[in-house]
């Protein structure tokens, strides 16, 4: 290290950007009760109390050593790693068997993702309806049930307040909650460990009430997986039980989705969740105030809010480093403070991103106009420009494909998947087009 600090200072450093990144629920959990013993030359030692070591330690190797890393080194200019230690010997873990492989755990419900901590919005709106509707009656109405959108709009705290809704109802329902990547190495480790792990796997998914999968987009082109979840549909919905999922985007946009599921996911119904319009966000931040225990004025809120109109989660990430700045840097809750924050993360200066906006800086740079890209004309360089604009339109905003469609001359939807899909090929193979897409974008926020 290049400068001294003390484990106490290291860690509660480290501690103000988990909280940041993970919001107060999680960071409580996995990251409060851990506390500093001793600090070496890369090694920072932190005891965890015996009764939750399991669960904390198993999530730190998943994911929180690697963070821990980053934040320290950028902390303290040098490189330290995590070193867990629990007051009792850790257990000599059992040999496997079927009652620990991965798909016998639990499924643990984010108890902060109910319906009374969902705020609706003009965006969310019928979406909200259809789950409560799902809630109240799982599979009898509304089955499957497929929440899409882009990414940090909500679909999975709306996904789980079912979950959450019908446990509290019916509290001897069995009820699963998996994301795709979940299934897929569930099934694949059933395979690994033999016919008795794969009946296992079998009946833990095919045997509940409430299955609850997140992320399917996650199979784009994974042949077997799809099968084997086509078998679990089937199994379900003949027996009445309820399926809801989630996707970033259609079956129908998914690359390389079995037809045959995505005629059973079009059996059910679809809602799509917008991004937030300003109102909503505004109720969002004030939910996150009052659940945490703050008094943020009003005005400040609004600040934050009229800023970032991308998505919750982004809104709720910039609260949380606000947050932090109050509770670990004695900060004011001011507007200067939190004018602060959105220049730390780049947003305090901008522009409001829209098609219209991105149609000129394309345009613009192409040496066409707004009216060529809406145009039928199919002259190379004008196709070229149409199609950006509209991978851009895909990527930058939360325009649905028809909506993107009727702003480009009323183009229908394989139109502009299409287009997004060639330009998304290309942008990878050809680091040209990605620097030139990289340009794009940043002129399309940020301006000249």
């Amino acid at each position: 290290m290049t400068k001294p600090i003390t484990k106490e200072e290291l860690w509660s450093k480290v501690q103000a950007e988990f909280f940041t990144k993970l919001g107060r629920v999680t960071f409580s959990t996995y990251i409060e009760p851990l506390k500093p013993i001793t600090l070496e030359d890369t090694s920072l030692t932190l005891s965890v109390p015996s009764d939750m070591a399991q669960d904390i330690i198993d999530q730190w190797d998943r994911e929180y050593s690697m963070d821990f890393v980053q934040f320290a080194m950028t902390i303290a200019d040098g490189f330290i790693k995590p070193d867990l230690q629990i007051a009792q010997p850790k257990m000599t873990a059992a040999a496997p068997t079927l009652d620990n492989l991965p798909f016998t755990r639990e499924s643990d419900l984010n108890p902060d993702f109910t319906f009374e901590k969902f705020v609706i919005g003009s965006g969310n709106e019928n979406a909200y309806a259809v789950a409560r509707a799902v809630a109240d009656e799982p599979g009898q109405v509304y089955n499957p049930y497929l929440i899409y959108g882009g990414v940090g709009l909500g679909k999975t705290h709306l996904m789980q307040a079912i979950g959450n809704a019908y446990a509290a109802s019916t509290p001897s329902a069995h009820i699963k909650y998996a994301t795709a990547e979940d299934f897929l190495n569930d099934f694949t480790e059933s395979l690994r460990a033999g016919d008795g792990a794969t009946a296992a796997f079998k009946q833990e998914y095919r045997s509940v009430d409430l299955l609850l999968v997140d992320d399917i987009q996650f199979w784009s082109g994974k042949e077997k997986v799809q099968e084997e979840f086509f078998n679990t549909f089937n199994v379900l919905t003949k027996n009445g039980k309820q399926i809801v999922m989630t996707s970033d985007k259609l079956p129908t946009e998914i690359v390389d989705l079995q037809t045959r599921l995505t005629s059973r996911f079009e059996a059910g119904i679809m809602m799509d969740i917008q991004k937030p319009d300003l109102p909503t966000r505004v109720a969002i931040l004030q939910n996150l105030s009052e659940s945490d225990g703050l008094t943020i004025p009003n005005d400040v809120l609004e600040l934050i809010a009229e800023k970032i109109d991308s998505n919750v989660r982004s809104l709720e990430g910039a609260f949380h480093k606000f947050e932090a700045s109050l509770r670990y840097m004695n900060k004011p809750a001011t507007k200067e403070t939190a004018q602060q924050i959105l220049g730390d993360l780049n947003i305090n200066q901008g522009f409001k991103i829209t098609v219209e906006r991105i149609q000129q800086v394309v345009a613009d740079y192409y040496m066409q106009t707004i009216d060529d890209l809406k145009s039928s004309s199919r002259k190379k360089d004008l196709v070229t420009a149409r199609h950006v604009a509209m991978y851009l339109t895909r990527t930058l905003t939360n325009e649905s494909l028809p909506d993107i469609g009727r702003a480009f001359g009323g183009r229908d939807h394989s139109s502009v998947l299409h287009a997004t899909t060639k330009i998304t090929e290309k942008s990878e193979s050809d680091p040209r087009t990605k620097e030139m897409l990289d340009a794009l974008t940043d002129e399309i926020k940020n301006g000249k």
